[in-house]
């Protein structure tokens, strides 16, 4: 899957991202800035953060008309009344009001309040997750690779929480420029036993890889360069990620 060693390169002094920025030229500054060169194979992880702000997906918080629902639920969950408002538009379908709002998102994820948060938000608003995230890390991707005279693919990410398991994680959200997967079946084991079912989902490692560099707080980290994983260069998205009503391991 990867060679004898992945390097993790922050991008580090990235300036702060305003409604109407083009990420992928904020990127190509700031790698000139850090002396940095894309190389061939290099995955660029970018916090969706960023990619919201600058396609406007905020949420100014003095101008959120709060329905009878919104109140009801963070008077339960201990949100703010305008967080949980925000949530319930981000959705398309809630799954658990209490004693957290669970909720299928209108890109098909299965998150907490639809992934809006506050945190890395300008002052004043709250961040919902960008409508398309594939096409989001599409469009950065192409514009890389112009550049760069080479495909770079790239991740978008988000921290979310996970079923049964305590703590969050960094997961992809968005992906372009790659397979999200990597493929075991037929390969053997250490012991020569074939493997029968092995799908690895690459994009989400990489994801959390990405996180140990870019934190969740004021490190200043939003995009993180991977080098030395082998990657599937098929173009894929990260909805093949998300399983479908069918494939429900806990209906």
């Amino acid at each position: 899957m990867n060679s004898k060693q992945i390097d993790l390169i922050p991008l580090n002094d990235f300036p702060i991202v305003k409604v109407g920025d083009i990420i992928s030229v904020l990127i190509l500054t700031t790698l000139q800035k850090n002396d940095i060169q894309l190389a061939k194979g290099d995955i660029v992880a970018v916090t969706h953060s960023i990619v919201s702000v600058s396609e406007d997906k905020l949420y100014r918080i003095d101008e959120i008309e709060v329905s009878d629902r919104a109140k009801r639920i963070a008077e339960k969950t201990e949100h703010s009344k305008e967080h949980v408002e925000v949530s319930l538009r981000e959705a398309s379908e809630v799954l658990k009001e209490i004693p957290v709002l669970i909720t299928r998102t209108k890109q098909g994820l299965i998150t907490d309040f639809a992934g809006v948060d506050a945190s890395n938000a300008p002052p004043g608003s709250l961040v919902a997750l960008p409508d398309d995230p594939d096409k989001s890390a599409m469009r950065i991707s192409d514009s890389l690779s112009k550049q760069a005279g080479f495909r770079v693919p790239v991740i978008i990410t988000d921290t979310q929480g996970r079923p049964w398991r305590k703590g969050a994680v960094n997961l992809a959200i968005g992906v372009a420029g790659m397979s999200p997967f990597t493929r075991n079946v037929g390969k053997e084991d250490i012991f020569g036993n074939e493997l029968k079912g092995s799908l690895v989902c690459l994009a989400d490692q990489l994801a959390s890889a990405a996180e140990l560099v870019m934190g969740q707080a004021d490190e200043g980290v939003p995009v993180v360069i991977i080098r030395g994983v082998e990657i599937d260069m098929i173009n894929g998205s990260a909805f093949e990620i998300i399983r479908s009503d069918s494939e429900n391991l806990f209906g």
